[in-house]
This record gives structure tokens, sequence and C-alpha cells, in this order.
């Protein structure tokens, strides 16, 4: 158990089909590369695939830790992790559905709160949008990061997401735009998408980053970042801006890390 608290990171958007969990994949396997411990807890309740897309084999979920947390039975983190690597794991969205609907979402922050002691980093998969899960996941968060895309609904749906987050004063938060979703679909400009969100765009996915393949990587359970094929090919001019904004999400800005990406 560390002495010091890790940050939580939480990635989100308001729809889906933006590329939200591949893009939770590949900042942990950055977050690998850096040499942090990660845990990758999935609270996405209505399709969380992070275990599946990991193909690692799952026995206990964040059901049953809050369960056990419920009714003090909890003994620790490692009861309910998929290890993935040396310094990646996992916490497991409910196997059924209707499972979620018991989760008691006041204990999720204690939950939250146990297993902050013991990574570097939690990166927090959510559903879409605004829930009563989801403004908990929000509130215990040291950064949030919303994910959206070039596409005229996300837009309008992002639109209403950052006049709630005005309204609520969260403003722990960074914009991705993703344009490797569907290269050669970019309707509008960026100064046009600030216009309509009223909110900054802080980073930028170019189409570069679109792997046509995505389906074979899940298949096999690889994290794209952490095939270096795929890290030099794709990402190789960008390797600085990548770590830059994986260091600005947990408060290390002035983290280089240049030694540790090759």
């Amino acid at each position: 158990m560390r002495s010091e608290k890790g940050k939580i990171v939480t990635v989100t958007s308001a729809k889906g089909g933006v590329g939200k969990s591949i893009f939770l994949l590949n900042l942990a396997g950055i977050y690998q590369k850096l040499g942090k411990k990660v845990l990758l807890l999935d609270l996405d309740f209505s399709g969380g695939s992070l275990a599946v897309s990991l193909n690692v084999a799952v026995s206990k979920t964040i059901y049953n830790a809050i369960d056990d947390l419920v009714h003090n039975r909890y003994l620790g983190i490692e009861e309910y992790i998929s290890s993935y690597s040396d310094l990646i794991d996992v916490v497991s969205c409910p196997k059924d559905p209707r499972q979620a609907t018991k989760i008691e979402i006041r204990y999720l922050d204690t939950f939250l709160e146990r297993a902050s002691f013991a990574y570097d980093i939690i990166l927090v998969d959510t559903t879409h949008g605004f829930s009563k899960n989801n403004i908990v996941i929000y509130d215990n968060s040291d950064m949030i990061v919303y994910v959206m895309s070039n596409d005229l609904l996300d837009l309008k749906n992002s639109k209403n997401f950052m006049s709630i987050m005005k309204d609520i004063e969260m403003d722990h938060l960074r914009v991705i735009l993703n344009h490797s979703l569907v290269p050669n679909e970019n309707y509008f400009s960026n100064f046009d998408i600030r216009t309509m969100i009223q909110w900054n765009i802080d980073y930028t996915l170019p189409t570069d980053y679109y792997i046509k393949n995505i389906t074979g990587y899940l298949l096999e359970g690889m994290i794209p970042s952490l095939d270096q094929k795929t890290w030099d090919r794709k990402y190789q001019k960008d390797k600085k801006q990548l770590i830059k904004m994986a260091t600005d999400f947990i408060g290390e800005d002035d983290y280089s890390g240049e030694e540790n990406v090759d």
C-alpha cells in the first residue's frame, strides 16, 4: 500500500462510437511506458468492454467489490483485479447488466479512495453523458477527459454536456477532438467546433492515428500504443505531444518522459 494517493482520471463522452474506450486503452499504454502503475476501472455499466478488449479473465467485478464493501467483506483491491501486464490491472464492469442496478453508488467513492492508494493512476471508463453514477465519478476525479468526434449529433450533445459542466462548475476537464475515428469526414473546423460547444479543444487526435484493423487488436487483447510497430508507425512524430497530454492529465506537465517512450 502506498502512502500517497494516485490520480483518478475519468474518460467520458456524450455518445457512443467516438473512440472513448480505445483512447483510454492507448492512454493506459502511454502511462505504462512512463513506468506508472495503472488501474483500469470499467464503470460503463451499459456496455463496458475493457476486460473483453484486453482479453483478460474475470472472476470478480466492480459489483462484487461494492457488494463486499456494503457487507463489510472487502479485504483489498487485489481480490477484484484482472492483471493485463506488470503495470496494468483491470476491474471489470458487472458481467450481468442487471447487477449494475444493484450497485450502491454511495460506496463507489469509498472504493476509489482505497484503490487510489494502490495505483499511480486510476483510469475510469464511463457510460455516456450525465447520470447519477457519472456525477459521483466526476466528483471523485482529479481530471475528466471528454472525447468527442467531428459529427453534428455529437457536437449537439457536446454543447449540452459543456453547458451542464459550466452550471455545476466542474472545470477539471480536458476536451479531446478525435479526428482519427473516420478519416476524411472532418466536416467542421476546430474554430467552428469551439464556437458550437462554447468550450476550448485541448488536444486533437489527427487522422494519421486511424487504425484500419483496430478490431484485430481487440481480438488479440493488444493495446495499440504498446505495440512497437504501431507506436513507431502511427505515433512516431507525435510522441512528445502524446506524453505531454498524458502527463497534463495527472498534473505532471514538467515531466518529459522521453527516455521511456521508445
